[in-house]
């Protein structure tokens, strides 16, 4: 199965909602992706807020992922540090696995194998949320994680 990332005419509002840690990314691979795919008229979301740690992604996030075709996943160094982004990955998964959305996990200075495996600095994050977390809410993160390392994506280790 062959997926394309075109510009659309279909009933979706986004061809693309970009999932990204904003202190890694924002200013530099994230700001060059979303100009790109804009410029190549592909209807792109990208949350621009500066968001508040350990609050629930809106209703706003959660209808752009299900109004989506693609869901560009961008898995930084701090992408597992943040709450809000492993919450929004939980969504993206849940959608993915209803059929009506296609992920694509990139994986921006970080080694798929450390994310599919939990392991180096993806391990640490965790940890600290097992903390302060609720066990279950960390057991879904965790699995979201691994099922996205499990999809065949880029690796942008030297960017």
């Amino acid at each position: 199965m062959s997926s394309s990332i075109t510009p659309s005419t279909s009933l979706r509002k986004y061809d693309v909602f970009l999932s990204f840690r904003g202190l890694d990314t924002r200013r530099s691979f994230i700001s060059f992706l979303y100009k790109e795919l804009v410029r190549r008229n592909i209807r792109t979301f990208k949350d621009d807020k500066d968001l508040e740690s350990g609050r629930k992604i809106s209703p706003e996030l959660e209808r752009a992922i299900e109004e989506s075709k693609f869901a560009v996943v961008v898995i930084s160094a701090n992408y597992a540090a943040s709450t809000w982004c492993l919450e929004e990955l939980v969504k993206i998964m849940d959608v993915e696995n209803k059929d009506s959305l296609t992920v694509i996990p990139v994986f921006h200075g970080v080694d798929p194998c450390h994310v599919r495996r939990q392991i180096g600095q993806v391990a640490v994050q965790l940890e600290k949320h097992e903390k302060r977390e609720d066990r279950e809410k960390v057991l879904s993160w965790r699995q979201a994680l691994t099922n996205l390392a499990s999809i065949s994506g880029v690796c942008t280790l030297k960017w």
